[in-house]
């Protein structure tokens, strides 16, 4: 058994960067950008005022209830063609352009409107209320970054200078196989000694939030023939994730057969509960292959540690791994074994403590899917530690669930 920190090790030096594509910059969500993205102008790209208000002369003001001549008025969108002079003022909306000769914004719940003339209620500061040219950025800054996950903000961004296009890395083509005799459709009610097939859609789900394009292959029943034309037909993808098969049993036959068609193995075990039998390799175009364990908790603790980061690398992120976290474990955790364990929790920000609290959530082991889905992180009991009491700093894998806010429902079950 290799250390989970080792394993990603070698998953990550072994997935390659993928090539990179053009697309247009409404469908670039969610894909890593590929190069840096520059202003082709200054932003603000004009003195621009910060509130609705009047735009005047600060040193006009020299006391509480200063009277000014209004001598015009300015909406967002409209370039005045006048200058404020001594004793006068204009009327501006928020985001228009400042006039000529004003230097100050004064808020427009401080005044009063007598006609033509405004009361100014307040003494005025020189500046005040107003955004100056090139105060957020000026032309040529760099306003994305290379290896950029891009969210609905960074489309916001494109838009705002002009670019229209990016170059973004493509997207990992996945293969998706389940295996077991003992699986049936979700359709089907199960017989005796049969269960659903969930890895398959699991997966598949993983996947395609981790941004790759998915096809699921089916099934694959525990023999030569119905594993060899599936893993044959996977190996044409970038990356070919199985669940199932990879343990000690006489029909777990997942590593014989890829190895059958050249995979060459890198990793068979992993110091890692749950999924001390992930397997990986290399197949004979470069492409990668998981072996992940077929129970539905391994399967999806196994994705989130070692095949998104992989999935992340190639499709041209920089920081590939999900930051872990310091929380204050609110019950206690326990697992037998020297392995890493990682065990389904809630992680609650809402605290006023210093710390996030670590509910761990109740579970009966790497089948009871049920448990996990509703957990938001995984909470890591370190190796050679069998139990971790309440009150204890944990480290915590928080999941993409962390977003979310919780139900009512998840949020009582995990406490």
């Amino acid at each position: 058994m290799i250390p989970v920190e080792n394993a990603l090790e070698i998953v990550l030096a072994h997935a390659p960067r993928l090539a990179v594509e053009n697309v247009d910059f409404q469908d670039a969500l969610g894909r890593v950008l590929a190069e840096d993205v520059f202003s082709d102008l200054d932003l603000p790209p004009f003195p621009r005022s910060a509130m609705d208000g009047y735009a005047l002369r600060a040193e006009d003001v020299t006391h509480a209830s200063t009277k000014l001549q209004v001598i015009g008025t300015i909406p967002a969108g409209t370039n005045p063609s006048f200058e404020v002079k001594k004793g006068q003022a204009a009327q501006i909306l928020t985001g228009a352009p400042v006039p000529r000769g004003a230097d100050s914004v004064h808020i427009v719940e401080k005044t009063r409107l007598y006609g033509t003339d405004v009361e100014i209620l307040e003494l005025v500061t020189p500046g005040q209320n107003i955004i100056p040219r090139g105060k957020e950025v000026t032309t040529g800054d760099t306003v994305l970054r290379k290896g950029t996950l891009l969210g609905p903000a960074a489309v916001a961004v494109a838009a705002t200078v002009g670019k229209t296009r990016f170059q973004v890395g493509c997207r990992p083509r996945v293969a998706v196989i389940a295996t077991g005799n003992e699986l049936v459709p979700p359709t089907r009610k199960p017989g005796p000694a049969q269960i659903r097939n969930s890895n398959g859609y699991s997966l598949s789900a993983q996947a395609t939030k981790a941004g790759a394009r998915v096809s699921y292959l089916g099934v694959a029943e525990d023999d030569k023939a119905s594993l060899s034309p599936l893993i044959r037909q996977g190996l044409t993808h970038d990356v070919l994730l199985l669940s199932g098969g990879v343990s000690m049993g006489r029909l777990d036959l997942v590593e014989e057969v890829l190895e059958e068609f050249g995979v060459r193995i890198l990793i068979d075990k992993v110091a890692l509960k749950p999924g001390k039998p992930t397997v990986f390799g290399i197949g004979p175009n470069d492409h990668l292959v998981f072996g992940l364990p077929g129970n539905p908790v391994s399967t999806m603790v196994t994705f989130e540690l070692f095949v998104r980061p992989a999935l992340a690398k190639m499709a041209g992120s920089v920081d590939t791994g999900r930051p872990l976290l310091s929380a204050t474990l609110k019950g206690p955790l326990a697992s037998k074994g020297p392995r890493r364990a990682y065990l389904p929790g809630w992680l609650d920000t809402s605290s006023a403590e210093a710390l996030p609290e670590a509910h761990p959530i109740v579970s009966r082991g790497s089948g009871d899917i049920v448990a996990f889905s509703k957990a938001n992180a995984l909470l890591i009991l370190p190796e050679n530690i069998d139990r971790m009491e309440a009150g204890e700093t944990i480290r915590v894998n928080p999941l993409d669930s962390f977003l979310f806010r919780e139900s009512p429902w998840q949020n009582e079950t995990a406490k």
